[in-house]
């Protein structure tokens, strides 16, 4: 009896030692939607990452730098550090990236192991992209780029650069990467509304998330055998004001895929404050700019997740930066200064105005329309009537209108961030700007959809608009509230009588979706967008405006550029040699 007692306490005493042996642990730490802030969300002058609690901008990769440092030496071997897309456009520091290639090995520098593409990386075309990823490997080590969903045109060679990438497998499908002795798969996916935004991806398609990500996570659980699947997403979800909680693309992906452990979103910049639970995937994501560092420690048992704590760790002045980080960036700001503003006789940190109040964009948050957009189509019409043949109108989408204009100085960085999207035929950055013609009636149509939108102040769909004023009966019935338009102040005829054309001005970006609003309002509505004799047009390049007809080709306008002059055009009352924004923009 002694003996198969003492037999029985050590068969015991094993399993107990292999049940300890076998619970792991692993941090994410992730990102999503940094889109180039490296100097942080603020004015640039008060940006000061190499000291501390003398600011009050936020993010900066100085700082961002510093905490993934810190947070990985507390666990070097259970660290996995991650992002979910956008990483690249909404800053100067972006347009030299094809030249450069600086921040995808910056990101690097800093730590990250896996990251993933969104809509932005597309902005200038697959072939930019390509070029934007070879310059960066010239450059340095690059983190593991993961994209999980994409599909290349047979017939068109635009996306062959790119496409040549996934083949030497620089950017893959999924990888496989070991933490502390996990086996971590890791799917890259661009979701369906991001694809919806991405015009410049084309000839690039994406399959559908939940189909890809299904098959691979399958395929990774029992082909591959690792212990955990994370999927970096570009897709992303909202509040659920209805129901509570969230709904989006994320949130049907976990409903619908067994087995997947983790989600780690992007794309929408929600801030999660608690991490999502769905079945048995967690989701996070952590807002935008790299305002905040996520980090989600999971504790895992035979492949399982069996309890894990989320927080968003804050980057702000408490911080103090990366002296490293902050010298490249640093030299690198001084190279796109030199290649952007200086033409225009402008430098990145030299004020060109400056404001007494924050000139807001329109908040997803609090549903609350901002001043901003009326800034920037005022600002259109005022560069296009000074530049080029007077413009009736001018519409801009709150989604191109990337940030607000904050109190204090105003740096051409600054301006730059307000509207940085997209590329012309030019070497300049931004989309160039564009002008065609509609009817009466069909200006109407417009209006109304124009009126339809303002309910959701904070989507990227929101139109703000210059030029144009309407009477609206908001009793009206569907798409029947528009009942005066106004151009010049003069009231139009809107009857389908009336076959004069009127000029409307946006950039090309947005000109492009104005044909689909037959699409948006179930057939009601038809726009035709028209040249100056009323043709139809088959190709918004053709109508880019030109800012200087006496030089050869066309000399494209930006609507960075736009603000700016608008802003010079201001008066400088407390005569310290700065034009200062008008009171009529104040909240």
């Amino acid at each position: 009896m002694k003996i198969k007692l003492t037999n029985t306490l050590t068969i015991i005493a094993i399993l107990m030692i292999a049940q300890i042996s076998i619970a792991q642990k692993l941090v994410i730490l992730h990102t999503n939607d940094m889109h180039s802030m490296l100097t942080g969300f603020g004015p640039e002058l008060s940006y000061t990452p190499m000291s501390i609690n003398d600011d009050k901008t936020i993010g900066g990769f100085a700082r961002l730098a510093t905490l993934l440092k810190e947070e990985k030496a507390k666990l070097p071997n259970s660290t996995l550090i991650v992002d979910a897309g956008d990483f690249l456009m909404g800053t100067i520091f972006h347009a030299g990236e094809q030249d450069n290639g600086f921040q995808i090995p910056l990101m690097k520098k800093m730590g990250y192991d896996v990251i993933t593409l969104g809509n932005h990386e597309f902005d200038y075309g697959p072939e930019a992209l390509a070029g934007i990823i070879n310059s960066s490997i010239k450059t340095g080590k690059i983190p593991e780029i993961v994209s999980s969903n994409f599909i290349f045109s047979e017939t068109s060679t635009d996306d062959d650069e790119l496409e040549k990438l996934f083949k030497k497998e620089v950017v893959k499908k999924y990888t496989i990467i070991e933490k502390n002795g996990l086996k971590i798969g890791i799917i890259g996916i661009m979701g369906e509304d991001a694809d919806e935004v991405a015009p410049g991806a084309k000839p690039v398609t994406f399959d559908k998330q939940i189909k890809t990500v299904k098959k691979l996570t399958n395929q990774l659980k029992n082909e591959d055998k690792v212990d955990l699947v994370i999927c970096i997403s570009h897709s992303g979800f909202y509040p659920d004001e209805k129901k509570g909680g969230y709904k989006g693309e994320d949130i049907k992906l976990a409903e619908k895929v067994k087995n997947l452990d983790v989600i780690i979103s992007g794309h929408t910049h929600v801030k999660t404050e608690k991490a999502i639970k769905i079945n048995n995937t967690i989701i996070v994501q952590t807002g935008a700019y790299a305002k905040n560092l996520g980090r989600l420690e999971l504790n895992v048992e035979n492949k399982k997740v069996k309890s894990f704590i989320f927080s968003l760790i804050p980057v702000d002045d408490k911080v103090m930066g990366d002296a490293d980080v902050d010298k490249l960036i640093n030299d690198y700001k001084e190279i796109v200064s030199n290649k952007f503003f200086s033409p225009l006789g402008l430098s990145f940190l030299k004020p060109i105005a400056e404001t007494n109040f924050n000139v807001n964009r329109n908040s997803f948050i609090t549903k609350k329309a901002g001043k901003v957009g009326q800034f920037v189509t005022d600002a259109m019409k005022f560069y296009i009537d000074k530049h080029s043949d007077d413009i009736d109108f001018a519409i801009e989408a709150s989604g191109t209108i990337r940030e607000s204009i904050l109190k204090g100085e105003i740096t051409p960085a600054d301006i730059f961030r307000v509207s940085p999207l997209g590329v012309g035929t030019d070497d300049v950055p931004g989309y160039a700007l564009a002008k065609l013609y509609l009817t009466g009636k069909e200006i109407k149509g417009l209006m109304e959809v124009i009126v339809k939108t303002q309910g959701g102040v904070g989507t990227d769909s929101y139109l703000n608009y210059s030029g144009v004023k309407i009477d609206v009966d908001m009793d009206g019935g569907f798409l029947k509230k528009v009942q005066k338009v106004y151009l010049d102040g003069k009231e139009i005829d809107i009857s389908k009588n009336n076959e004069k054309l009127y000029s409307l001005a946006a950039s090309t970006y947005i000109l492009g979706f104005i044909g689909r609003i037959k699409k948006m309002t179930l057939g009601l509505i038809k726009v035709t967008p028209k040249d100056a004799k009323g043709n139809e047009i088959t190709d918004m390049k053709k109508q880019i405006i030109d800012f200087d007809k006496s030089k050869e080709g066309i000399q494209e306008g930006k609507i960075w550029i736009a603000l700016i002059e608008y802003l010079e055009s201001f008066e400088d009352t407390n005569g310290n040699g700065l034009p200062e924004m008008p009171e009529r923009y104040k909240q």
